[in-house]
């Protein structure tokens, strides 16, 4: 029982030691805080003498001297903590950083050469050199690291460190030296040097230096791996893909990869919409022959690029989209009509859905696919419900929604199943009967699937807003008509509905929607200077109604994609994230807006949020 009591005293002395010591301390940082260095400086000292090794009130107590100008008091007071810590080097330049305080930079420089000179081991230079850099010697703390490497057998030694001094102190030639020494070394770096690169180098010459070294380190190794994937990695940064597939042909060619490098690099083409070298890297690989590994996905990216070109950033003629049929019908011919070519039949049967006016031609196209045996059944799934938009393409309304309903029934719990619902709510609003869209709408509006549960949202919403009154209800009518139309490519018929529905309600709630509208049909008569016509009228007549920021994603877009103006869209996606910050496209603006600036891709890249109402 007493051994009991006095380790209970024992601790409770040790804790009222240690409440009064806070309290010490939390008085010293406000004395110092309020620039009272004196009063602060008596406090540290009482703290230090008892906790030496305690790096903030270690720290605090040397700058009040320095504060109070004590520089010979504040030399003694370091001097002892060099005793204390000859291990550590950190003390040994807060000696010299005191005589460059005080001013007499020649025995501060005295000092520093001593610390470089004995600066032999890898872990004491180590050490040595943050605590140089911490104090704000960075040419010293580079002294030190290549003394450790002089005396070392291992001359790739502290590379990857001395990569970061040099691009922090800009020094691009000796960076970019020692990047490709660490890369040599240890590939494993590869991120990190890439990264540091892209934070350092801003200016054209930069990285033409840059690259001038890699094409020299591949002369002198053909062989290495790293340097030709970085040589990759800066022409892709530049956006230099001619050159690209220039170097990565020969390198092909040399060592008799079958077109797997060229491949990558095609990729990368398609990526950023350089669709004219995506095509040389798909057809040198198909010239290869078909005895080559990578014949039919050459193949298959010829028509892809044309598909994308054509369905995503909408630039093309009437003449490509002839083109880009006879291509799909070559493949399809070469291939046969089984699985390997279902995909290419699919995306043939939307371009004569949406772009050639023939949905009769796509609907038989479609039949065969889903008839077939095997395959995925998502995959049927999916071609069903475009079979369904075929035929309200064509007019076929019943056989659309029986279809729809057939994808509803296989896939209830699913987000393919919640797709098809979506269309049925869809079909029913263009048919003006609303209640019946608005009751798949309101299930819809929890989908599992963003994109559907948003759809699902406006599409209420417009819906709602827009009828209950007799006249309402009839422009409501009207525009849902009118929209039914230009879905279905019936474009004179549709804009011809909305100049009538003008006319007889002018000043309508619908102006908004109407205008968005006028938009879509430029886009689907692929004049992307009349959807931007009246984008831009949205944004200048309606600013503050649930189009607005639709209409500047959409311009955004355009000028991104189809008109091929990165600064302008780059302008457009700013503008989104500071009028527009709440909405559900300002996630997908803040990343294109990245891109287009040159940052470095989120590793995790969030699927697009697609800006069609009408979602081909």
């Amino acid at each position: 029982m007493r051994n009991l009591l006095l380790l209970l005293l024992i601790v409770l002395s040790g804790l009222q030691l240690s409440f009064g010591q806070n309290k010490e301390e939390e008085l010293a940082s406000q004395y110092y805080s309020q620039g009272d260095y004196r009063k602060a400086m008596d406090l540290y000292e009482k703290l230090h003498s008892r906790e030496p090794s305690n790096t903030y009130i270690y720290t605090n107590y040397l700058n009040c001297f320095v504060q109070l100008s004590e520089f010979a008091e504040a030399r003694k007071m370091v001097a002892k903590q060099k005793k204390r810590f000859p291990s550590d080097p950190s003390f040994a330049v807060d000696y010299a950083w005191l005589y460059q305080k005080e001013g007499d930079d020649s025995k501060a420089n005295k000092e520093l050469d001593k610390l470089i000179a004995d600066s032999k081991e890898a872990d004491y230079a180590w050490a040595l050199s943050l605590a140089l850099q911490r104090r704000g010697y960075q040419e010293e703390a580079v002294k030190a690291l290549l003394k450790a490497r002089g005396a070392s057998d291992d001359k790739a030694l502290f590379a990857k460190e001395l990569t970061s001094l040099y691009g922090d102190m800009g020094k691009v030639k000796e960076m970019v030296a020692e990047a490709i020494l660490n890369l040599q070394d240890d590939p494993r770096e590869m991120e990190n040097m890439q990264g540091i690169i892209q934070n350092t180098l801003s200016k054209e010459e930069d990285w033409k230096y840059l690259t001038k070294e890699l094409q020299a380190a591949i002369i002198k190794n053909s062989e290495d791996f790293v340097m030709n994937e970085m040589m990759l990695w800066v022409l892709v940064q530049r956006k230099e893909f001619t050159a690209a597939f220039v170097q990565f042909r020969a390198l092909d060619k040399k060592k008799k990869e079958h077109g797997r490098r060229v491949m990558q690099l095609a990729s990368l083409c398609m990526e950023h919409a350089d669709f004219d070298n995506a095509v040389r890297c798909f057809e040198y690989v198909e010239s290869l022959g078909t005895d080559k590994p990578y014949f039919y996905q050459a193949k298959y990216g010829l028509i892809e690029v044309r598909y994308k070109q054509i369905t995503e950033y909408g630039r093309y003629t009437q003449n490509d989209l002839v083109a880009a049929e006879q291509e799909f019908k070559d493949f399809i011919r070469l291939y046969g009509s089984f699985y390997a070519s279902q995909e290419a039949r699919r995306k043939l049967a939307k371009l004569y859905t949406f772009y050639l006016d023939r949905p009769d031609t796509a609907i038989a196209i479609l039949n065969g696919i889903v008839s077939e045996r095997g395959g995925q059944a998502v995959f049927k799934g999916e071609t069903k419900l475009e079979l369904g938009d075929c035929y309200l393409m064509q007019g076929e309304v019943f056989d659309a929604e029986l279809t729809y309903s057939q994808v509803d029934k296989d896939f209830k719990e699913e987000a393919l199943g919640q797709e098809a619902r979506f269309r049925m709510a869809r079909l029913f609003y263009f048919k003006g009967e609303f209640e019946r869209s608005r009751a798949y709408l309101e299930v819809l509006k929890t989908a599992t699937t963003q994109l559907i549960s948003n759809n699902a949202i406006d599409l209420s919403m417009l819906i709602q807003d827009n009828t209950g009154l007799d006249s309402t209800e009839d422009a409501m009518m009207r525009y849902a008509r009118a929209e039914m139309l230009i879905y279905r490519n019936k474009l004179s018929e549709g804009l011809a509905v909305l100049d009538t529905l003008e006319s007889v309600y002018p000043g309508h709630a619908l102006s908004d929607e109407i205008l968005m509208a006028r938009a879509q049909a430029g886009l689907r008569n692929n004049n992307v200077d009349t959807a931007v016509h009246f984008l831009r009228r949205i944004l200048a007549e309606h600013p503050k109604d649930i189009l607005a920021d639709n209409a500047l994603f959409m311009l955004a877009e355009l000028h991104r994609k189809n008109l091929n103006k990165p600064e302008e869209a780059m302008k457009l996606y700013e503008r989104m994230l500071f009028e527009y910050p709440g909405s559900l496209y300002a996630v997908d603006a803040r990343k294109q807006y990245r891109a287009l600036r040159g940052d470095k891709p989120d590793e995790k890249q969030e699927k697009p949020v697609m800006f069609d109402q009408f979602r081909n």
